[in-house]
This record gives C-alpha cells, sequence and structure tokens, in this order.
C-alpha cells in the first residue's frame, strides 16, 4: 500500500526543470509550489518570507478557530472584525453630560477607544450648544470625553461631560443661557485583542514638575 501510495503522489507532481516549479493538480505551475486544490497540514506550518501580496482584489486571510482548524476569515459572517467602528448616540441626554456608561464589552477581548464626538440640542437640533460653568461665568471648563476599564465588571465604560458644567442654549424669550438637554455622538473604535492589536503595560511618567521629558522606548518597539 505505501508503495501504491508514493507511485501516486510522484504522478501527481509535474517539475519544470528550467525554473525548478512544482506542480500539485496542474502541469502549468506558476509558483516554486503550485497546488490546486485544498491544503491538509497536520503539525505546524511555517511562512518564513510570505513575501508581499500584490493582488488586492480576492484576497484570502487565513485564521486558526478555537479547534485548531485554518479556515478563510470572512469579516460578512464573522461577528466581530479586526478593527470595528461603531458610533454610539445618546439622545436625550441630561444637561451635566454622559457620566457613565456600560458598553459591556470585554476588557478582556477588546480594546475600546473614542475618536471623535459632537453634540446637538435635543429638542432643536441645532449645534448652538454652549457649555455654562458651575464656579463662574468668566471660566471656560475642559471636556472629559474617553473610555476606561471598569475592573468591577471587567467591561468598557464611557464618560462624556465638562468639568463642573452644564449644557446650555440660548433662550430669546428670557435672553438668557438655560440648561438643555443634548444628543451626544461618540466615534467609537473597538479593536479585537489578539488578532491585530496588542495591549501594553501601564506607562507611568514621573515629570518632576517639567513640561518637557524624553520617553523610554516601550519593549518590543
Amino acid at each position: 500500500m505505501k508503495r501504491i501510495y508514493l507511485f501516486s503522489l510522484v504522478l501527481s507532481l509535474t517539475i519544470c526543470s528550467a525554473s525548478a516549479q512544482v506542480g500539485i493538480n496542474t502541469t502549468t505551475p506558476n509558483s516554486h509550489l503550485d497546488v490546486v486544490g485544498d491544503v491538509k497540514t497536520d503539525q505546524s506550518l511555517y511562512l518564513e518570507n510570505p513575501g508581499d501580496n500584490t493582488q488586492i482584489r480576492d484576497s484570502k486571510l487565513l485564521i486558526q478557530t478555537t479547534g485548531n482548524e485554518i479556515i478563510n476569515y470572512d469579516i460578512a459572517i464573522s461577528k466581530y472584525g479586526p478593527i470595528n467602528y461603531a458610533e454610539f448616540v445618546f439622545e436625550n441626554l441630561d444637561s451635566s453630560g454622559l457620566q457613565d456608561y456600560d458598553t459591556k464589552i470585554s476588557t478582556n477581548d477588546y480594546i475600546v477607544v473614542v475618536q471623535g464626538y459632537y453634540f446637538l440640542d435635543s429638542a432643536t437640533g441645532i449645534p448652538e450648544v454652549v457649555l455654562y460653568s458651575a464656579n463662574s461665568t468668566s471660566n471656560v471648563e475642559g471636556y472629559q470625553i474617553y473610555s476606561y476599564k471598569n475592573t468591577s465588571t471587567n467591561t468598557w465604560f464611557i464618560k462624556g461631560f465638562a468639568n463642573d458644567s452644564t449644557f446650555r442654549i440660548y433662550d430669546f424669550l428670557t435672553n438668557s443661557y438655560i440648561d438643555t438637554n443634548v444628543d451626544l455622538y461618540l466615534n467609537v473604535v473597538i479593536y479585537r485583542k489578539g488578532f491585530i492589536s496588542k495591549e501594553l503595560t501601564e506607562m507611568t511618567i514621573d515629570m518632576g514638575g517639567l513640561n518637557k521629558g524624553v520617553a523610554t522606548l516601550p519593549i518590543g518597539f
């Protein structure tokens, strides 16, 4: 039986001596090894120098499943992409802003980044919204719009507000600014860990009261 198998394998190989090309199930190989059909590897498969892929269209990405199978990655039917984009719209938000929102997105599997934002008046949809400081009418407070890890729930939370301030619009009836609810739009990018992104350990820098410094290059860069 072994001899028959080896003989069949030799017949299925076509070797072009001029270019040292090998074809399996093809008599006209276009590469050093041109396989027409499925490839199964029982052990490890190493790609030491895969090179550049100049054919962008119809390119395939191979991934390993939890059952250790190598399959084509199809983003159209996948539960997630390596990089995901979502717009969070918080309608009729209180004038104090978004103090805490649990996205329910796992901190173990994903990295959540707030990429951009804007807000509109909920009642009218106009962008003429200002911030009123609780400290002084001459103060302009800073924004706090970010995502962070909640270690109690192991999920990503989002905040979007201004320090000691409320959102306001100008009321022409009273000729004054009044608190108003807003619609907050957040552009959020969600990275899949272990697939395309790697989270580094926290880097704490003591500036010693200075406003300049030289960073220590993170390990691996």
